[in-house]
């Protein structure tokens, strides 16, 4: 399934820039890989691919990255629908939950979570 955020755990993988676009076309059909034109972020999942990158490319690589992906990683994983996964995401620093906790609440109460969330998000959004 794919998504628009990073997966916690990632790897940053780091590439000579003059082999990164080559890099980044290996990498094709790897499933939820970023890239912002200096390193590539791919889930720590991806062994192979992060394997490919450390022998074909000598990548530098960083474990634990995308730390602040954790909610949605673990909403995704537990079957949160994509809207809250979103929303949740975007309160999350926000909240006085960790992402357990945040994943909890959502699975167990959607509705009230989407109101919740909802009026969070709202009031981040007023000028203060």
């Amino acid at each position: 399934m794919h998504h628009d955020y990073p997966e916690y755990p990632s790897v940053k993988a780091t590439v000579v820039a003059s082999r990164y676009m080559e890099a980044v076309q290996a990498l094709n059909g790897v499933r939820q890989v970023f890239f912002n034109g200096e390193s590539i972020l791919l889930p720590e999942a991806e062994v192979d691919a992060i394997d490919m990158l450390r022998s074909r490319f000598s990548a530098t690589l960083e474990y634990g990255q995308a730390e602040e992906y954790e909610f949605a990683t673990k909403a995704r994983n537990a079957g949160v629908s994509s809207a809250l996964v979103r929303l949740g995401q975007a309160v999350y620093e926000s909240t006085d939950l960790d992402a357990e906790m945040m994943v909890r609440v959502a699975v167990e109460a959607p509705s009230a979570m989407l109101l919740a969330w909802s009026a969070l998000y709202r009031s981040m959004m007023i000028p203060h």
